[in-house]
C-alpha cells in the first residue's frame, strides 16, 4: 500500500469510527434498539457505573431508561481517534439532556461526560468493543409547564422509529 493509500484508508477508518459514535447518540434520541445494535458488538465490555456488562445486555437496559423520558437529546463531540490496524482507541465528549415529569414539575437534566472507547473492525464493520463512560458534571432545571415551550417551535415528543419524521440512515 502506498503512503497516499494508507493515509486515505486511515481517514476512511476514522470516519467510520466517528459514524459509529454518532449513531449511538441518534439511536438513543429516537429510542431505536435496532440502530443501537449496530453500535455495540454483542460481547462489548460496557461500564457506565449504573451498568457493567456486555453490549447485548446493555442495549435493552439503556433503551428502557431512555423510554422513561418525555424527550431526550444526545450529542457527541468529535472524537480523538488513534488506529492500529483493525483496532481504534477513541475519546469523545458528550452532552445529553433528558426531560421528565417529577412531582408535577417538568425537569430537564443535563449531563456532561466523556466516552473512552475501543472500537474494532470485525467482518468489515466497525463497532464498539469496549466503552467506559465517565460523568464529569450534571445539572437539573425545573420548568413551569406554562414556560416550557418556545412559541412557534414544536417539541419532538414521542420520538421513536415509528415517528413520521424518523428515517433509517
Amino acid at each position: 500500500m502506498t503512503a497516499d493509500n494508507a493515509a486515505l484508508q486511515e481517514l476512511l477508518d476514522k470516519n467510520a469510527c466517528q459514524e459509529v459514535l454518532i449513531r449511538y447518540a441518534r439511536a438513543l434520541d429516537w429510542v431505536d434498539e435496532e440502530a443501537l445494535k449496530t453500535v455495540f458488538f454483542p460481547d462489548a465490555e460496557i461500564d457506565y457505573g449504573f451498568f457493567t456488562g456486555r453490549g447485548d445486555e446493555f442495549i435493552p437496559v439503556v433503551i428502557e431508561l431512555e423510554r422513561g423520558f418525555l424527550r431526550r437529546w444526545h450529542n457527541n463531540g468529535p472524537a480523538l481517534i488513534t488506529l492500529s490496524g483493525d483496532v481504534a482507541e477513541a475519546e469523545s465528549y458528550g452532552l445529553a439532556a433528558a426531560v421528565s415529569r417529577q412531582d408535577g414539575q417538568t425537569v430537564t437534566n443535563v449531563f456532561g461526560g466523556r466516552y473512552l472507547d475501543r472500537l474494532e473492525r470485525r467482518d468489515g464493520r466497525w463497532g464498539i468493543a469496549r466503552r467506559h463512560y465517565l460523568l464529569d458534571w450534571q445539572r437539573s432545571f425545573e420548568m413551569d409547564a406554562a414556560n416550557e415551550a418556545v412559541p412557534g417551535l414544536p417539541w419532538l415528543d414521542g420520538a421513536d422509529p415509528d415517528h413520521p419524521l424518523y428515517r433509517r440512515l
